[in-house]
């Protein structure tokens, strides 16, 4: 009796894991296409900012030029700091804030602890942090451009290295100590691109020129590098061997790839509409969705995707868009989302719910 019971819960497992690798998929769709995705328990916060105002570290860092201020979601002060000498520039990322002075750099995190680096030349252009390496592209007193990385301890591991062109996209590495680069030239008002991918070490594993676009976007997946331009996405394996190349024939609003899905994420304007884009890395279309007209920005997280502008914020999902915020009196600066928990950034107000 025993062996009869365990043969047909076997059977059963089998049937179920037929039926949902048959059916399962088209089901889940279904029942997704059903829902209507808001924004419940809606709250309103008022915020004292300064001149300019960013998401940080699960709270709120807002700036000028010589006052720093750290809140709380609930506008209550965790530090705020006033200096003698006037900031050149201020940088934020996740979780450390970059003041530019005259000759040097500081480094400020959460707690309010500063560090300086070491004396950099020129102005800073650009500050960004990924896979826990921050790089900085700096324009040097002679016009190049400069490439400097630093570790998760604030130490230099790329020091000032030097390109002729212009620097318009940098990506840190998943999986290695690299890095991949795109420079920028102009000949006979022809646009021209050289596509690099090099160790932290500086040693030069590969580079590739593109002619006669604009590549606008880079990542590195796997030691593999993804290249995204105004005509054409780039896909190179490690050894710099082109794998695949799609043509795109429309303007690309936003770019979103998604690691954890293997999804390449397009928001782009197609004839009067907004539609929204999805290649796996095969080079596959996987699907295309159409997303409400005047969408500029794209949010891929949570399996969650959501479209927006400076106005109203929508959920895609199926073959629907729920439309799940709106103010069309104040501008909508940067949400993040934190599990359902939606928060919405405004100059003088922070709006805060859950997506159910």
């Amino acid at each position: 009796m025993k062996k009869t019971i365990i043969f047909i819960a076997l059977i059963l497992i089998i049937v179920v894991g037929i039926l949902y690798a048959t059916y399962g998929e088209d089901f889940f769709s279904a029942l997704d296409e059903k829902k209507v995705y808001s924004i419940e328990n809606i709250k309103s916060t008022h915020l004292d900012t300064l001149d300019e105002y960013k998401f940080f570290s699960g709270g709120i860092v807002t700036y000028n030029n010589q006052k720093i201020k750290y809140i709380n979601y609930d506008n209550s002060s965790i530090w705020e700091s006033e200096n003698e000498v006037f900031s050149k520039k201020v940088f934020v990322t996740e979780n450390y804030i970059f003041r530019q002075m005259e000759n040097n750099i500081q480094v400020i995190d959460k707690n309010n602890q500063r560090y300086v680096i070491a004396e950099i030349a020129g102005d800073i252009l650009n500050v960004s942090r990924e896979n826990e390496e921050t790089y900085m592209i700096v324009k040097t007193d002679t016009g190049q451009n400069s490439l400097y990385i630093m570790n998760d301890n604030n130490e230099v591991v790329v020091d000032n290295k030097e390109f002729d062109e212009i620097i318009t996209g940098v990506a840190i590495g998943d999986k290695s100590e690299g890095y991949s680069l795109i420079t920028l030239n102009f000949e006979k008002g022809i646009p021209g691109n050289t596509l690099y991918f090099n160790l932290l070490d500086d040693v030069e594993l590969w580079n590739t020129t593109i002619e006669n676009e604009l590549l606008v976007k880079t990542q590195i997946v796997n030691n593999n590098v993804i290249a995204i331009g105004d005509k054409n996405i780039y896909y190179y394996n490690t050894n710099g061997k082109l794998m695949w190349k799609n043509s795109i024939y429309s303007k690309i609003s936003d770019i979103e790839i998604n690691k954890d899905s293997q999804t390449i994420y397009m928001l782009y304007e197609h004839d009067d509409n907004t539609e929204l884009i999805a290649y796996n890395f095969e080079g596959k279309v996987v699907e295309i969705k159409t997303a409400p007209a005047g969408m500029k920005n794209l949010e891929v997280t949570d399996n969650k995707i959501l479209v927006s502008n400076d106005s109203a914020i929508f959920v895609i999902h199926g073959s629907k868009a729920d439309k799940i915020f709106e103010d069309t009196q104040d501008r909508i600066e940067d949400y993040v989302l934190e599990g359902s928990t939606i928060r919405i950034l405004f100059k003088d107000k922070l709006v805060s719910g859950l997506i159910k």
